[in-house]
């Protein structure tokens, strides 16, 4: 319980200074708000069809915000208290190296999905605005929005903040770029699948939520390569 306890606290203290963080916390609402009332906007044909390219549209944007607003986030919980000196009152704390790494990773992912969820709000909201007729998501999109994009998210910002905590500062911003890069391509990969069916399948959403708990489980063993000692001298 003492383990879990200590990344409760960690993840709060993150959350409350991205809540805190005006400007931090306006990119993020800006990103995810100005990117969903595109993604609505651009919801069209009749009725009929318009609820299939909803349900395609949550299904990739709803990852896609997540994955960059959870970015945004991870560059003030990782790369900013390094370079503020932050850290390192946090490795001296008697909180362990992998409670820090994951508290952080919860507190960044937290937020991130929230948006992600609002995101998908907005954009059933104008596509409703815009139609006839009431249009809601389908359940495989449900499903795939509570339980598929957190993971998703959380394994992305535990990978980034892997690298961030690891590597120095010129090395971060190639590494997270990569990274970045990657995850887009996945998702990409993953939306032309679902276009291509014409509808958000169970073997889509189930394809996603494992390729999301792969990655938490190779992110899981790349933290025992965690060092107390390798991070302070990647410390500007």
């Amino acid at each position: 319980m003492r383990a879990f306890d200590q990344v409760l606290t960690i993840a709060h203290k993150e959350l409350r200074e991205i809540v805190t963080n005006r400007g931090l916390l306006f990119s993020g609402v800006f990103f995810a708000g100005w990117f969903s009332l595109m993604t609505g906007m651009g919801v069209t044909g009749e009725d009929i069809s318009r609820g299939a390219e909803l349900d395609n549209s949550l299904f990739y944007m709803g990852a896609l915000i997540g994955l960059f607003v959870g970015y945004i986030y991870s560059g003030q919980t990782y790369l900013r208290e390094k370079q503020t000196g932050i850290v390192e009152t946090l490795l001296c704390s008697p909180v362990s190296l992998r409670s820090i790494w994951i508290g952080k990773a919860l507190g960044v992912a937290l937020p991130s999905w929230l948006l992600s969820l609002l995101s998908a709000a907005l954009i059933v909201l104008v596509v409703n605005y815009r139609s006839t007729e009431t249009i809601m998501p389908g359940a495989t999109v449900l499903l795939h929005m509570l339980l598929v994009v957190p993971a998703f998210i959380v394994a992305a910002v535990a990978l980034m903040g892997f690298s961030q905590l690891m590597l120095g500062m010129r090395e971060n911003m190639v590494v997270n770029m990569l990274t970045i890069m990657v995850l887009f391509g996945a998702l990409a990969a993953t939306r032309v699948v679902v276009e291509e069916a014409q509808l958000v399948t169970w073997t889509a959403v189930t394809g996603l939520l494992s390729a999301s708990l792969g990655l938490l489980l190779l992110t899981s063993l790349l933290g025992r390569f965690l060092s107390r000692e390798r991070i302070v001298r990647t410390i500007s």
